[in-house]
């Protein structure tokens, strides 16, 4: 009885953690897709001192955690690498303008 809750309890961990796995890379598809969209007009979140904007550091956070298999950091990198390209399309649509614009 023990050897069968064990292997149901690691059978159903492996599931879910493929499941988790599976829904950080929809979101991953997503923002990418998102920040395609944004970049191709010039909105790319970026400060003058980074090497790359945040998209792409999310981007290759996810990458590695994808790769050793951490599903909680695969899941963060891709919530704001979504959240980060949700930003710049929401900035490419608005209507507002900077101050120093005429």
């Amino acid at each position: 009885m023990t050897k069968l809750l064990a292997t149901f309890a690691i059978s159903s961990s492996l599931l879910l953690s493929g499941q988790a796995m599976a829904s950080a890379q929809d979101m991953m598809d997503k923002a990418a897709k998102l920040h395609a969209e944004a970049k191709a007009e010039g909105y790319v979140w970026k400060q003058k001192k980074m090497k790359k904007p945040y998209f792409d550091t999310y981007a290759d956070e996810f990458a590695a955690a994808t790769k050793a298999g951490d599903t909680v950091k695969a899941e963060t990198a891709a919530d704001f690498a979504l959240r980060t390209a949700q930003g710049e399309v929401n900035q490419m649509n608005a209507d507002v303008k900077a101050v120093w614009y005429k």
